[in-house]
């Protein structure tokens, strides 16, 4: 959905300002001004939301992230969004992944015949090992390695504050 903030600002701030100058109001014009951008806001909000998303950042808002653009970097802030990396081949990652929740959910689907270094740092969050462990305090390195390489494919960092990630096979 698209953002209606600075439609309704600005309407409502040019409505206001054309009334106070017709009718020579004496209103003070910044205390009005701050309390329409409030309004405009939280109503912006209830209408239609002021997330952003694009290929690898999700903020207010929610969907799939998409794995094949090479990014390295991945962030969902006030979301919820899945990283699905069965779909991608080895090649095409690249060898360190990094993953920042902060008050959002993260989901993400490892391929199934790929050894990945795991390395979760949470805080005040939860995150979910595909062994079942959950983290919920400090750093773990975990290594996923469904078919016993012993040696990682790529390394995927993963930092949670204040929300959920769900890591699975």
């Amino acid at each position: 959905m698209k953002s209606f903030f600075w439609g309704i600002f600005l309407v409502s701030s040019g409505l206001f300002l054309m009334l106070k100058h017709y009718f020579n109001w004496n209103i003070p014009t910044a205390r009005v001004l701050i309390g329409l951008f409030l309004v405009s806001l939280g109503l912006s909000l209830l209408i239609g939301g002021v997330g952003y998303r694009d290929q690898s950042n999700i903020i207010l808002n929610e969907g799939r992230l998409n794995i094949g653009a090479r990014a390295k970097d991945y962030n969902i802030v006030f979301g919820q969004a899945v990283l699905d990396f069965s779909d991608v081949s080895l090649e095409e990652l690249d060898k360190k992944i990094e993953l920042n929740t902060v008050f959002g959910s993260a989901e993400i689907v490892l391929p199934k015949d790929a050894a990945v270094e795991i390395k979760a740092n949470s805080a005040f969050s939860s995150t979910r090992l595909p062994d079942g462990t959950n983290l919920s305090f400090g750093d773990r390195t975990y290594l996923s390695d469904p078919q016993g390489k012993g040696q990682a494919d790529f390394t995927l960092e993963i930092n949670t504050v204040f929300g959920s990630t769900e890591i699975r096979h």
